[in-house]
Parts: structure tokens; sequence; C-alpha cells
């Protein structure tokens, strides 16, 4: 039985990508990879919103945000961090774990910033401000734009890092127009490769940051890893054959068109959005963003062992949630290499396996909900 992730990452691999994986591998210190780096980095400029360079990190998008923080981030700094869901608490793990005064600003699972929220909250004291654009375990999307074009007019010299993981590649996302002073995102989401390379590009005035640092750090140094991706190189030995996977990705993007790719995106999100309520799921995010679908099982349903139920009996694997939301929430993804067709077949699985738990379902109307949504091309 093939095993179909509908996971907000790892997400499913193209047949290009997995071709591109297979290639024979190429060593890193060569031209070969030389020109490798140098045929991506317009496309990840492109995908980030930026003239500046996108920097690949052999991490996961954890080890994209570690790096930001500890090479432009300082001990005497006070942040102030947006804490929506799992990956918001991370930010604030992280900047504590580096001796960071830390400052939270905690919203219910499920919600977005509300700019008067965060207008009471950030002050003339805090030289960073730290925040998802998509929170991935909520599947929330906070405004980033408007907080972005609020902040640079309140207290211009406050930095923003922003954890784009579920959003660069899958939604526009304009780092120079918005003035966001760090954005990371990873391969196994939109870029649809495996886990192992995290993305991070930084403003002029991050950059100008680089030096002088005071925070622990080797392999996680910006600066070398900026100097290195100007001569189409990375510091340290990189995942090379990701890298090649990555190319692969990109060169799919580009011949969608970055526009048809982040409209598809939104499109099968209201599409999903709109058949839930037609299988009694809930919709559990106010203002969803475009990654994926998070929703509220009916309470007699034990989310957690249905979702193994579903994967063993059918293999379509559903992503659950963690901590308040375990075994209460299914989140189904739409990031990455995924068509209407996908999906619909998906919501199938889910109606017939709802209804075989003894739930009210009617899989017609979820299809006709589905379609209207997604409307025509």
């Amino acid at each position: 039985m093939e095993l179909k992730l509908f996971t907000p990452g790892p997400t499913p691999l193209p047949l290009d990508v997995r071709e591109a994986l297979s290639k024979p591998i190429i060593h890193h210190r060569s031209e070969d990879f030389q020109t490798l780096l140098k045929s991506i980095r317009p496309s990840l400029r492109k995908a980030f919103g930026t003239s500046q360079e996108v920097m690949l990190l052999s991490s996961s998008g954890t080890g994209g945000m570690e790096a930001a923080v500890v090479s432009i981030l300082r001990k005497s700094d006070r942040v102030l961090v947006i804490d929506a869901g799992k990956f918001g608490e991370r930010f604030s793990k992280l900047t504590q774990t580096f001796g960071i005064k830390t400052d939270v600003l905690r919203i219910d699972w499920g919600k977005s910033l509300d700019l008067n929220d965060l207008k009471q909250h950030l002050t003339s004291e805090h030289t960073a401000l730290l925040l998802q654009h998509s929170e991935t375990s909520t599947g929330a999307l906070h405004p980033l734009e408007e907080i972005c074009k609020w902040v640079k007019r309140e207290f211009p010299a406050c930095l923003i890092l922003v954890d784009g993981i579920t959003s660069i590649g899958a939604m526009p996302f304009l780092m120079d127009e918005w003035g966001v002073d760090a954005a990371i995102t990873g391969s196994q989401k939109a870029f649809m490769c495996p886990p192992g390379l995290a993305m991070v590009s930084l403003s002029a005035r991050a950059l100008e940051r680089l030096d002088n640092r005071d925070l622990p750090g080797f392999y996680f140094d910006l600066k070398r890893e900026w100097i290195a991706i100007q001569k189409n190189t990375t510091a340290f030995t990189p995942a090379i054959n990701i890298i090649q996977g990555l190319a692969a990705a990109l060169q799919l993007m580009e011949k969608e068109g970055f526009a048809q790719v982040y409209t598809r995106h939104r499109r099968l999100s209201e599409g999903v959005r709109a058949a839930c309520p037609h299988l009694s799921l809930k919709l559990a995010a106010e203002t969803p963003g475009v990654a994926c679908t998070s929703a509220f099982f009916p309470t007699s349903i034990d989310g957690k062992a249905f979702l193994k139920k579903v994967k063993n009996e059918t293999g379509y694997h559903f992503a659950g949630a963690q901590e308040q939301w375990e075994g209460k929430v299914i989140r189904i993804a739409h990031l990455g290499a995924y068509s209407a067709d996908d999906l619909r077949a998906a919501l199938i699985v889910l109606a017939n396996a709802l209804s075989t738990a003894g739930i009210a379902v009617n899989s017609l109307k979820a299809l006709e909900a589905f379609d209207r949504a997604y409307g025509a091309p």
C-alpha cells in the first residue's frame, strides 16, 4: 500500500524531484556544485521576495531559526515573541536558551495576532519582534504585512524575524517590501523536497549585525554562510542531493509560475475549508493560511486513534495536533505538490472513515462545496 502524505511537512515529492535526488552525488568543492548553487539563487530570491542572498543550512527549519537568533541578536537585547502555537513557543525557547531577555505575547491557539494587542506589548525597549507568518501547528495566519508596516512606522529600529516555514513558496512573501529582517523556511514544505535544508535571508541592516556577535555558535554562523553563498558555495559540507532536488523543485515552480503556485495553494485551501462542515469537521483557525486546514473532530472521535486507523487502512496520512489539541484536531495539508484531484480523493477517504466511525457526513455535498470554492482555473 502506497503511503500518501497529507501532512504540512514533509510533503510529497514530485517525480522530477525524486529523480534529481537520485542523481550521482557531486563534490561540494567542485565547479559542478558551484554551478548548481548559482542556478538556484535567482529563484530562491524570487520566492523570498528579496534582492538579498538566500543562505542554505543543512538542518531543519529550526536550525534556520536558531541561526537567525544567534547571528543577529545580542545578549543585551530584549525581544518580543508572538506565541500562538508550538512554533511561536519554539522561538521563545530559543531566545531564552541563549539568555536573551524575552517577553512573550501569548495568543489562544487558532487565533491570529491582533494588531491592537501588539500595540499594547511592543515597546521602544524591544530590539526585535519574532513571529511566525503561518503558524503550522494551528493553521493560523498572522497579518504579517500589516504588522510590519506598523512596526516600521512606530518602532523603525525594531528588527523583525519571521518564521516563514509554511508560507514562503506557498503564498506571496515580500521580504524587502514589507521590511522583514530575517526570513526562514525549510525544504520539506512548499519546496517539495525531503527535510534537511533550512533557507535564511537577511536584510541589509540585519547583515550589519553579523559582525561582533556575542552569542555562542559555530555552525549556525550566518556571516560565514553569507560570505560563502556569494561564491556559490557553502561554509560547511551541505546536503548535496537535497540541493539537487531543490533545483528541480524550483524549476517546477518557475514553469508553473510563482503567481500560479500561490493561486493554486489558495484555491485548494478554500476548497478544503468549504468541504469540512459537510464532514462534521469544525474549522479551528479563525484566519487560516494556505499550508493546511485545521479542524476539530466531533467530540465522540478519538482523533489520534482515528488518524492511525485511516493511515493503516488506506495509506492516507493526515496530521494530528499537539498538546491541548492532541486527539481533537486534524490538519489536512495542501502545501506543495498537490492538485485538486489529490484533495478530492483525500476528502472521500476522510468522509468514508468518519461515516464508518458513526459520524454524519455528506460526501457529495463536501465535494460540491470543494469544487465551488476551488473554482474554475
